[in-house]
Protein backbone atom coordinates (compact mmCIF):
# COMPACT_ATOMS: atom_id res chain seq x y z
CA UNK A 1 0.00 0.00 0.00
CA UNK A 2 2.56 2.27 0.99
CA UNK A 3 4.05 1.79 -2.82
CA UNK A 4 0.73 2.55 -4.14
CA UNK A 5 -0.15 5.57 -2.24
CA UNK A 6 4.09 6.97 -3.21
CA UNK A 7 3.07 6.42 -6.74
CA UNK A 8 -0.32 7.76 -6.87
CA UNK A 9 1.09 11.17 -4.90
CA UNK A 10 3.38 11.24 -7.41
CA UNK A 11 0.57 11.11 -10.63
CA UNK A 12 -1.31 13.49 -7.79
CA UNK A 13 1.13 15.95 -8.81
CA UNK A 14 -0.01 16.96 -12.12
CA UNK A 15 -3.98 16.29 -10.82
CA UNK A 16 -3.47 18.97 -8.13
CA UNK A 17 -2.04 21.17 -10.51
CA UNK A 18 -5.04 20.27 -12.91
CA UNK A 19 -7.02 21.48 -10.27
CA UNK A 20 -5.86 24.71 -9.66
CA UNK A 21 -6.40 25.09 -13.67
CA UNK A 22 -9.30 23.49 -13.11
CA UNK A 23 -10.89 26.25 -10.56
CA UNK A 24 -9.46 28.91 -12.92
CA UNK A 25 -11.18 28.08 -16.13
CA UNK A 26 -14.63 26.80 -14.63
CA UNK A 27 -14.86 29.55 -11.60
CA UNK A 28 -12.91 32.62 -12.47
CA UNK A 29 -11.93 32.51 -16.46
CA UNK A 30 -15.00 30.73 -18.23
CA UNK A 31 -17.55 32.75 -16.22
CA UNK A 32 -15.95 35.85 -17.93
CA UNK A 33 -14.92 34.41 -20.91
CA UNK A 34 -18.96 33.21 -21.96
CA UNK A 35 -22.45 33.86 -21.19
CA UNK A 36 -24.59 31.49 -19.18
CA UNK A 37 -26.43 29.75 -21.83
CA UNK A 38 -23.51 29.45 -23.85
CA UNK A 39 -21.06 27.71 -20.75
CA UNK A 40 -24.42 25.43 -20.22
CA UNK A 41 -23.85 24.39 -24.06
CA UNK A 42 -20.64 23.46 -23.82
CA UNK A 43 -20.93 21.56 -20.41
CA UNK A 44 -23.47 19.33 -22.54
CA UNK A 45 -21.41 19.33 -25.30
CA UNK A 46 -18.43 17.67 -22.75
CA UNK A 47 -20.94 15.75 -21.26
CA UNK A 48 -22.75 14.48 -23.72
CA UNK A 49 -19.48 13.66 -25.86
CA UNK A 50 -17.63 11.90 -22.55
CA UNK A 51 -21.17 9.83 -22.03
CA UNK A 52 -21.37 8.80 -25.72
CA UNK A 53 -17.35 7.50 -26.17
CA UNK A 54 -18.71 4.82 -23.13
CA UNK A 55 -20.51 3.36 -25.76
CA UNK A 56 -17.78 2.90 -28.56
CA UNK A 57 -15.43 1.70 -25.91
CA UNK A 58 -17.16 -1.59 -25.61
CA UNK A 59 -15.63 -2.30 -22.19
CA UNK A 60 -12.29 -2.13 -23.60
CA UNK A 61 -10.70 -0.04 -20.83
CA UNK A 62 -11.94 -2.81 -17.97
CA UNK A 63 -10.76 -5.42 -20.44
CA UNK A 64 -7.17 -4.01 -20.84
CA UNK A 65 -6.55 -4.04 -16.79
CA UNK A 66 -8.09 -7.67 -16.47
CA UNK A 67 -6.21 -9.57 -19.71
CA UNK A 68 -3.17 -7.75 -20.13
CA UNK A 69 -1.08 -9.68 -17.68
CA UNK A 70 -1.83 -12.28 -19.73
CA UNK A 71 -0.87 -11.28 -22.65
CA UNK A 72 1.80 -9.95 -21.46
CA UNK A 73 5.46 -10.94 -23.25
CA UNK A 74 9.12 -10.17 -22.90
CA UNK A 75 9.49 -9.09 -26.74
CA UNK A 76 6.94 -6.55 -25.99
CA UNK A 77 4.57 -7.71 -28.49
CA UNK A 78 2.46 -8.61 -26.26
CA UNK A 79 0.56 -11.50 -28.91
CA UNK A 80 -0.43 -8.61 -30.72
CA UNK A 81 -2.56 -7.02 -27.89
CA UNK A 82 -2.73 -3.23 -29.04
CA UNK A 83 -4.74 -4.72 -32.47
CA UNK A 84 -7.19 -5.99 -30.33
CA UNK A 85 -7.71 -2.77 -27.93
CA UNK A 86 -7.76 -0.93 -30.98
CA UNK A 87 -10.37 -3.10 -32.74
CA UNK A 88 -13.02 -3.37 -30.47
CA UNK A 89 -13.36 0.46 -29.60
CA UNK A 90 -13.06 1.46 -33.30
CA UNK A 91 -16.44 -0.80 -34.23
CA UNK A 92 -18.02 0.46 -31.40
CA UNK A 93 -17.27 4.01 -32.67
CA UNK A 94 -18.39 3.50 -36.33
CA UNK A 95 -21.85 1.73 -34.54
CA UNK A 96 -21.97 4.76 -32.83
CA UNK A 97 -21.79 7.14 -35.49
CA UNK A 98 -24.39 5.93 -37.52
CA UNK A 99 -27.08 5.78 -34.72
CA UNK A 100 -26.00 9.70 -33.94
CA UNK A 101 -26.08 10.51 -37.75
CA UNK A 102 -29.40 8.55 -38.09
CA UNK A 103 -31.21 10.27 -34.66
CA UNK A 104 -28.86 12.86 -33.37
CA UNK A 105 -31.77 15.65 -33.54
CA UNK A 106 -33.52 13.35 -31.31
CA UNK A 107 -31.38 13.13 -28.66
CA UNK A 108 -30.41 16.67 -28.70
CA UNK A 109 -33.74 17.64 -28.83
CA UNK A 110 -34.54 15.23 -25.50
CA UNK A 111 -31.39 17.03 -23.89
CA UNK A 112 -32.81 20.61 -24.53
CA UNK A 113 -34.62 22.22 -27.30
CA UNK A 114 -32.33 24.87 -27.29
CA UNK A 115 -29.33 22.25 -27.70
CA UNK A 116 -30.30 22.42 -31.91
CA UNK A 117 -28.90 26.03 -32.10
CA UNK A 118 -25.91 24.71 -31.59
CA UNK A 119 -26.48 21.73 -34.06
CA UNK A 120 -23.30 23.16 -35.83
CA UNK A 121 -21.23 21.16 -33.36
CA UNK A 122 -22.57 17.98 -34.61
CA UNK A 123 -19.00 16.92 -36.12
CA UNK A 124 -16.70 18.34 -33.52
CA UNK A 125 -19.04 16.08 -31.33
CA UNK A 126 -18.53 12.76 -33.90
CA UNK A 127 -14.49 13.88 -33.12
CA UNK A 128 -14.46 14.70 -29.68
CA UNK A 129 -15.94 11.32 -28.78
CA UNK A 130 -13.15 9.32 -30.93
CA UNK A 131 -10.81 11.37 -29.06
CA UNK A 132 -11.95 10.81 -25.58
CA UNK A 133 -12.58 7.26 -26.16
CA UNK A 134 -8.98 6.39 -27.36
CA UNK A 135 -7.73 8.77 -24.49
CA UNK A 136 -9.04 6.23 -22.17
CA UNK A 137 -7.99 3.43 -23.54
CA UNK A 138 -3.95 4.70 -24.02
CA UNK A 139 -4.47 5.77 -19.91
CA UNK A 140 -5.46 2.06 -19.34
CA UNK A 141 -2.47 0.74 -21.12
CA UNK A 142 0.35 3.53 -19.94
CA UNK A 143 -1.47 2.59 -16.16
CA UNK A 144 -0.70 -0.98 -16.84
CA UNK A 145 2.77 -0.58 -17.49
CA UNK A 146 3.11 1.49 -13.89
CA UNK A 147 2.97 4.42 -15.55
CA UNK A 148 0.45 7.16 -14.79
CA UNK A 149 2.28 10.47 -14.22
CA UNK A 150 2.59 11.47 -18.09
CA UNK A 151 -0.86 10.54 -18.92
CA UNK A 152 -2.20 13.05 -16.28
CA UNK A 153 0.43 15.87 -17.32
CA UNK A 154 -1.11 15.30 -20.55
CA UNK A 155 -4.86 15.89 -19.37
CA UNK A 156 -4.86 18.08 -16.76
CA UNK A 157 -2.42 20.45 -16.95
CA UNK A 158 -1.89 20.70 -21.12
CA UNK A 159 -5.15 20.00 -21.81
CA UNK A 160 -6.87 22.29 -19.07
CA UNK A 161 -4.46 24.85 -20.10
CA UNK A 162 -5.23 24.55 -23.79
CA UNK A 163 -8.74 24.72 -23.30
CA UNK A 164 -8.20 28.08 -20.76
CA UNK A 165 -6.65 29.58 -23.97
CA UNK A 166 -9.38 29.00 -26.46
CA UNK A 167 -11.56 30.29 -24.07
CA UNK A 168 -9.41 33.44 -23.73
CA UNK A 169 -9.19 33.96 -27.58
CA UNK A 170 -12.85 33.41 -27.84
CA UNK A 171 -13.20 36.58 -24.99
CA UNK A 172 -10.61 38.74 -27.10
CA UNK A 173 -12.98 37.98 -29.59
CA UNK A 174 -10.43 36.46 -31.91
CA UNK A 175 -12.14 33.56 -32.73
CA UNK A 176 -16.21 32.91 -32.76
CA UNK A 177 -17.78 30.73 -30.42
CA UNK A 178 -17.75 27.60 -32.51
CA UNK A 179 -14.32 28.22 -33.60
CA UNK A 180 -13.50 28.11 -29.69
CA UNK A 181 -15.05 24.93 -29.66
CA UNK A 182 -12.96 23.54 -31.98
CA UNK A 183 -9.65 24.48 -30.46
CA UNK A 184 -10.76 22.64 -27.17
CA UNK A 185 -11.24 19.76 -29.17
CA UNK A 186 -7.67 20.23 -30.75
CA UNK A 187 -6.76 20.29 -26.96
CA UNK A 188 -7.77 16.82 -26.23
CA UNK A 189 -6.26 15.45 -29.66
CA UNK A 190 -3.27 16.95 -28.84
CA UNK A 191 -3.14 14.96 -25.11
CA UNK A 192 -4.05 11.76 -27.01
CA UNK A 193 -1.10 12.28 -29.14
CA UNK A 194 0.82 12.81 -26.02
CA UNK A 195 -0.27 9.67 -24.88
CA UNK A 196 0.57 7.67 -27.55
CA UNK A 197 4.19 8.72 -27.88
CA UNK A 198 4.63 8.56 -24.62
CA UNK A 199 3.00 4.92 -24.51
CA UNK A 200 5.29 4.15 -27.78
CA UNK A 201 8.67 4.97 -25.60
CA UNK A 202 7.37 2.31 -22.84
CA UNK A 203 6.81 -0.03 -24.91
CA UNK A 204 6.30 -1.86 -28.88
CA UNK A 205 3.51 -1.07 -29.99
CA UNK A 206 2.82 -3.84 -32.40
CA UNK A 207 -0.16 -4.02 -33.86
CA UNK A 208 0.38 -7.50 -35.69
CA UNK A 209 -2.35 -9.84 -34.34
CA UNK A 210 -1.17 -13.14 -32.82
CA UNK A 211 -4.28 -15.64 -33.92
CA UNK A 212 -2.46 -18.38 -32.96
CA UNK A 213 -2.48 -17.27 -29.49
CA UNK A 214 -5.77 -16.86 -29.29
CA UNK A 215 -6.31 -20.39 -30.97
CA UNK A 216 -3.80 -21.87 -28.34
CA UNK A 217 -6.26 -20.25 -25.31
CA UNK A 218 -9.77 -21.24 -26.27
CA UNK A 219 -10.76 -21.08 -22.64
CA UNK A 220 -9.30 -17.26 -22.54
CA UNK A 221 -10.69 -16.06 -25.83
CA UNK A 222 -14.31 -17.13 -24.88
CA UNK A 223 -13.82 -15.17 -21.29
CA UNK A 224 -12.47 -12.42 -23.27
CA UNK A 225 -15.42 -11.97 -25.38
CA UNK A 226 -17.91 -12.78 -22.34
CA UNK A 227 -16.04 -10.16 -19.73
CA UNK A 228 -16.04 -7.67 -22.64
CA UNK A 229 -19.58 -8.36 -23.35
CA UNK A 230 -20.62 -8.05 -19.98
CA UNK A 231 -18.71 -4.85 -19.00
CA UNK A 232 -20.24 -3.57 -21.97
CA UNK A 233 -23.06 -2.69 -21.06
CA UNK A 234 -22.57 -2.26 -17.72
CA UNK A 235 -19.75 -0.01 -18.05
CA UNK A 236 -21.72 1.87 -20.31
CA UNK A 237 -24.28 2.33 -17.38
CA UNK A 238 -21.32 3.01 -15.15
CA UNK A 239 -20.06 5.91 -17.13
CA UNK A 240 -23.40 7.53 -18.00
CA UNK A 241 -25.90 7.24 -15.07
CA UNK A 242 -23.39 9.74 -13.62
CA UNK A 243 -24.16 12.55 -15.95
CA UNK A 244 -27.73 11.44 -16.00
CA UNK A 245 -28.68 14.51 -13.32
CA UNK A 246 -27.10 16.80 -15.99
CA UNK A 247 -28.99 16.10 -18.73
CA UNK A 248 -32.59 15.71 -17.07
CA UNK A 249 -31.86 18.82 -15.43
CA UNK A 250 -31.29 20.07 -19.07
CA UNK A 251 -34.12 18.49 -20.51
CA UNK A 252 -36.90 18.77 -17.17
CA UNK A 253 -35.91 22.74 -16.52
CA UNK A 254 -34.98 23.52 -20.10
CA UNK A 255 -32.79 26.06 -19.25
CA UNK A 256 -29.09 25.75 -20.47
CA UNK A 257 -27.97 28.36 -17.62
CA UNK A 258 -29.13 25.76 -15.23
CA UNK A 259 -26.59 23.36 -16.78
CA UNK A 260 -24.36 25.73 -16.10
CA UNK A 261 -25.22 26.65 -12.55
CA UNK A 262 -24.95 22.74 -11.41
CA UNK A 263 -22.06 22.00 -13.53
CA UNK A 264 -19.65 24.81 -11.43
CA UNK A 265 -20.68 23.34 -8.43
CA UNK A 266 -20.78 19.64 -9.75
CA UNK A 267 -16.99 20.41 -10.46
CA UNK A 268 -16.19 22.40 -7.39
CA UNK A 269 -17.35 19.05 -5.46
CA UNK A 270 -15.63 16.68 -8.13
CA UNK A 271 -12.31 18.27 -6.63
CA UNK A 272 -12.91 15.80 -3.80
CA UNK A 273 -12.33 13.01 -5.99
CA UNK A 274 -9.46 13.54 -7.41
CA UNK A 275 -7.39 11.47 -4.83
CA UNK A 276 -9.60 8.57 -5.79
CA UNK A 277 -8.77 8.57 -9.37
CA UNK A 278 -5.07 9.01 -8.77
CA UNK A 279 -4.74 6.14 -6.15
CA UNK A 280 -7.17 4.02 -8.15
CA UNK A 281 -5.26 4.70 -11.46
CA UNK A 282 -1.60 3.02 -9.72
CA UNK A 283 -4.11 0.34 -7.46
CA UNK A 284 -6.49 -1.67 -10.06
CA UNK A 285 -3.65 -3.09 -12.47
CA UNK A 286 -1.74 -4.09 -9.17
CA UNK A 287 -5.69 -5.10 -7.90
CA UNK A 288 -5.63 -7.25 -11.68
CA UNK A 289 -2.28 -8.73 -11.07
CA UNK A 290 -3.42 -10.29 -7.34
CA UNK A 291 -6.44 -11.46 -8.20
CA UNK A 292 -4.75 -13.37 -11.39
CA UNK A 293 -2.00 -14.48 -9.17
CA UNK A 294 -4.94 -15.65 -6.26
CA UNK A 295 -3.59 -13.06 -3.57
CA UNK A 296 -6.76 -12.54 -2.21
CA UNK A 297 -5.91 -11.59 1.20
CA UNK A 298 -3.26 -8.78 0.40
CA UNK A 299 -6.21 -7.62 -1.99
CA UNK A 300 -8.14 -7.37 0.92
CA UNK A 301 -5.72 -5.11 2.85
CA UNK A 302 -5.25 -3.15 0.04
CA UNK A 303 -8.90 -2.69 -0.20
CA UNK A 304 -8.89 -1.48 3.49
CA UNK A 305 -5.91 0.91 3.50
CA UNK A 306 -7.08 2.12 0.09
CA UNK A 307 -10.51 3.01 1.48
CA UNK A 308 -9.18 4.34 4.67
CA UNK A 309 -6.57 6.38 2.51
CA UNK A 310 -9.04 7.94 -0.18
CA UNK A 311 -12.01 8.93 2.49
CA UNK A 312 -9.41 10.81 4.97
CA UNK A 313 -8.04 12.68 1.77
CA UNK A 314 -11.33 13.44 0.38
CA UNK A 315 -12.41 14.43 3.70
CA UNK A 316 -9.48 17.07 3.85
CA UNK A 317 -10.32 18.15 0.44
CA UNK A 318 -14.04 18.74 0.98
CA UNK A 319 -13.77 20.24 3.96
CA UNK A 320 -11.60 22.81 2.75
CA UNK A 321 -13.63 23.78 -0.14
CA UNK A 322 -16.84 24.04 1.87
CA UNK A 323 -14.59 26.44 4.28
CA UNK A 324 -14.31 29.16 1.61
CA UNK A 325 -17.18 27.72 -0.52
CA UNK A 326 -18.64 31.22 0.18
CA UNK A 327 -15.38 33.12 -0.39
CA UNK A 328 -15.08 31.57 -4.01
CA UNK A 329 -18.16 32.79 -5.24
CA UNK A 330 -17.79 35.89 -3.52
CA UNK A 331 -14.53 36.38 -5.43
CA UNK A 332 -15.87 34.61 -9.11
CA UNK A 333 -17.07 36.64 -11.80
CA UNK A 334 -20.97 36.43 -11.50
CA UNK A 335 -20.31 34.93 -8.31
CA UNK A 336 -24.21 36.43 -7.42
CA UNK A 337 -25.82 34.28 -9.70
CA UNK A 338 -23.93 31.17 -9.81
CA UNK A 339 -23.60 30.99 -5.88
CA UNK A 340 -27.60 29.30 -6.24
CA UNK A 341 -25.48 26.64 -7.01
CA UNK A 342 -23.61 26.80 -3.17
CA UNK A 343 -25.27 23.69 -1.93
CA UNK A 344 -24.82 21.62 -5.29
CA UNK A 345 -21.51 21.28 -4.15
CA UNK A 346 -22.48 20.39 -0.52
CA UNK A 347 -24.97 17.05 -1.05
CA UNK A 348 -22.27 15.88 -4.57
CA UNK A 349 -19.61 16.41 -2.12
CA UNK A 350 -21.21 14.15 0.56
CA UNK A 351 -21.88 11.56 -2.27
CA UNK A 352 -18.15 11.59 -3.09
CA UNK A 353 -17.21 10.92 0.32
CA UNK A 354 -19.51 8.14 0.84
CA UNK A 355 -17.57 6.77 -2.30
CA UNK A 356 -14.17 7.20 -1.56
CA UNK A 357 -14.67 4.93 0.86
CA UNK A 358 -15.82 1.97 -1.29
CA UNK A 359 -14.72 2.49 -4.55
CA UNK A 360 -12.30 0.13 -4.59
CA UNK A 361 -15.01 -2.55 -4.46
CA UNK A 362 -15.95 -2.00 -8.10
CA UNK A 363 -12.01 -3.00 -9.52
CA UNK A 364 -12.12 -5.66 -7.01
CA UNK A 365 -15.29 -7.72 -7.94
CA UNK A 366 -14.65 -6.91 -12.72
CA UNK A 367 -11.48 -8.47 -11.68
CA UNK A 368 -12.51 -12.00 -9.53
CA UNK A 369 -14.50 -14.70 -11.20
CA UNK A 370 -17.70 -12.92 -10.16
CA UNK A 371 -17.34 -9.93 -12.89
CA UNK A 372 -20.60 -10.64 -13.77
CA UNK A 373 -22.11 -9.63 -10.81
CA UNK A 374 -21.20 -5.89 -11.49
CA UNK A 375 -24.32 -5.77 -14.08
CA UNK A 376 -26.72 -6.41 -11.53
CA UNK A 377 -25.03 -3.07 -9.16
CA UNK A 378 -25.25 -1.45 -12.06
CA UNK A 379 -28.93 -1.98 -13.26
CA UNK A 380 -29.39 -0.34 -9.33
CA UNK A 381 -26.90 2.27 -10.60
CA UNK A 382 -29.06 3.65 -13.83
CA UNK A 383 -32.19 2.77 -12.22
CA UNK A 384 -31.74 4.68 -9.07
CA UNK A 385 -30.24 7.41 -10.68
CA UNK A 386 -32.90 7.89 -12.91
CA UNK A 387 -35.53 7.59 -10.73
CA UNK A 388 -34.09 10.16 -7.63
CA UNK A 389 -33.53 12.57 -10.30
CA UNK A 390 -37.33 12.55 -11.99
CA UNK A 391 -38.80 12.56 -8.41
CA UNK A 392 -35.96 15.25 -6.88
CA UNK A 393 -35.62 17.64 -9.99
CA UNK A 394 -39.27 18.63 -10.67
CA UNK A 395 -39.68 19.51 -6.87
CA UNK A 396 -36.34 21.08 -5.74
CA UNK A 397 -34.66 21.99 -9.26
CA UNK A 398 -30.83 21.78 -9.67
CA UNK A 399 -30.93 21.06 -5.99
CA UNK A 400 -32.63 18.06 -6.53
CA UNK A 401 -30.22 16.64 -8.99
CA UNK A 402 -27.55 17.16 -6.56
CA UNK A 403 -29.47 15.24 -3.36
CA UNK A 404 -30.29 12.52 -5.48
CA UNK A 405 -26.54 11.68 -5.65
CA UNK A 406 -26.43 10.39 -2.28
CA UNK A 407 -29.18 7.57 -2.06
CA UNK A 408 -28.16 6.87 -5.59
CA UNK A 409 -24.29 6.22 -4.12
CA UNK A 410 -25.76 4.36 -1.41
CA UNK A 411 -27.52 1.80 -3.36
CA UNK A 412 -25.04 1.03 -5.62
CA UNK A 413 -22.43 0.73 -3.41
CA UNK A 414 -24.29 -1.15 -0.77
CA UNK A 415 -24.83 -3.87 -4.32
CA UNK A 416 -21.17 -4.20 -4.38
CA UNK A 417 -20.52 -4.25 -0.87
CA UNK A 418 -22.78 -7.15 -0.28
CA UNK A 419 -21.53 -9.01 -3.38
CA UNK A 420 -18.11 -8.64 -1.45
CA UNK A 421 -19.85 -9.65 1.93
CA UNK A 422 -20.84 -12.61 0.96
CA UNK A 423 -19.33 -14.06 -2.14
CA UNK A 424 -15.36 -13.03 -1.52
CA UNK A 425 -15.99 -12.64 2.50
CA UNK A 426 -14.10 -9.19 2.81
CA UNK A 427 -15.47 -6.15 3.53
CA UNK A 428 -13.26 -2.72 3.08
CA UNK A 429 -14.06 -1.15 6.33
CA UNK A 430 -11.87 -0.72 9.58
CA UNK A 431 -12.24 1.15 12.69
CA UNK A 432 -9.67 4.34 11.24
CA UNK A 433 -12.90 5.23 9.10
CA UNK A 434 -15.60 5.78 12.13
CA UNK A 435 -12.29 8.23 13.97
CA UNK A 436 -12.57 9.64 10.27
CA UNK A 437 -16.07 10.33 10.00
CA UNK A 438 -16.39 11.59 13.70
CA UNK A 439 -13.26 14.34 12.58
CA UNK A 440 -14.78 15.29 9.66
CA UNK A 441 -18.06 16.01 12.02
CA UNK A 442 -16.50 18.30 14.21
CA UNK A 443 -14.55 20.11 11.31
CA UNK A 444 -17.35 20.79 8.66
CA UNK A 445 -19.44 21.90 11.64
CA UNK A 446 -16.81 24.88 12.49
CA UNK A 447 -17.53 25.91 8.63
CA UNK A 448 -21.31 26.86 9.44
CA UNK A 449 -19.78 29.69 11.97
CA UNK A 450 -19.22 32.13 9.54
CA UNK A 451 -16.48 33.87 7.74
CA UNK A 452 -13.77 35.65 10.40
CA UNK A 453 -13.04 38.32 7.98
CA UNK A 454 -15.08 40.40 5.45
CA UNK A 455 -12.30 40.47 2.45
CA UNK A 456 -12.58 37.11 1.21
CA UNK A 457 -9.19 36.84 -0.42
CA UNK A 458 -8.10 37.46 3.73
CA UNK A 459 -10.90 35.23 5.36
CA UNK A 460 -9.72 32.53 2.70
CA UNK A 461 -6.38 32.40 3.78
CA UNK A 462 -6.48 33.22 7.18
CA UNK A 463 -8.91 29.85 8.31
CA UNK A 464 -7.78 27.87 5.68
CA UNK A 465 -4.25 28.11 7.19
CA UNK A 466 -5.18 27.91 11.43
CA UNK A 467 -8.02 25.27 10.91
CA UNK A 468 -6.05 23.64 8.08
CA UNK A 469 -3.06 22.99 10.41
CA UNK A 470 -5.06 22.06 12.89
CA UNK A 471 -6.78 19.24 10.89
CA UNK A 472 -3.53 17.84 9.66
CA UNK A 473 -2.19 18.59 13.39
CA UNK A 474 -5.25 15.84 14.62
CA UNK A 475 -4.91 13.66 11.78
CA UNK A 476 -1.41 13.00 12.39
CA UNK A 477 -2.00 12.57 16.20
CA UNK A 478 -4.54 10.19 16.24
CA UNK A 479 -2.64 8.48 13.62
CA UNK A 480 -5.74 7.77 11.45
CA UNK A 481 -3.34 6.35 8.50
CA UNK A 482 0.23 5.22 8.73
CA UNK A 483 0.87 6.20 4.93
CA UNK A 484 -0.43 9.55 5.29
CA UNK A 485 1.80 9.91 8.60
CA UNK A 486 4.56 8.99 6.95
CA UNK A 487 3.85 11.05 4.21
CA UNK A 488 3.23 14.35 6.52
CA UNK A 489 6.70 13.32 8.05
CA UNK A 490 8.49 13.44 4.85
CA UNK A 491 6.89 17.06 3.93
CA UNK A 492 7.11 18.28 7.30
CA UNK A 493 9.98 17.42 9.07
CA UNK A 494 9.48 18.92 12.26
CA UNK A 495 7.04 16.22 13.02
CA UNK A 496 9.55 13.18 12.62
Amino acid sequence: MGIIIRQGFKAALSNYIGMGLGFLSFFILFPMFYEPNELGAIRIFIELSTVLSAFALMGTHYSVNRFFPYFRTQDQKHHGFFFWVLLFPLFGYILLAVILTLAGNTIFTFINPDALDYRELFPMLLLLIFIILYQIVSEATCANHGRTAVPNFMREILMRTLIIFAGLLYYLKMVSFNMSIWLMVSAYLIALIGNILFLSRLTKISLKPDFSFIRKNKDLRIEVFRFTLILFFSGTVALVAPKIDFFLISHIRKLLSDVAIYSIGFALATFIDIPKRTILQVAVPIISNHMKNGNFREVELLNKKNGTNQFLISGILFFLIWLNIDNLYEIMPRGDYYSQGKWVVFFIGISKLIDAIVCGNGPIIINSKFYYLSFFSIIVFALSAVGFNLYLIPKYGILGGALSTIPVMICVNLCNLLVLQFKMKTNPFEIAQLKIFALLIVFVSITFLGNWFSNPYIDGFVRTTILGFIMLFSIYKLKLSEDFNQLLKSKLPFLA
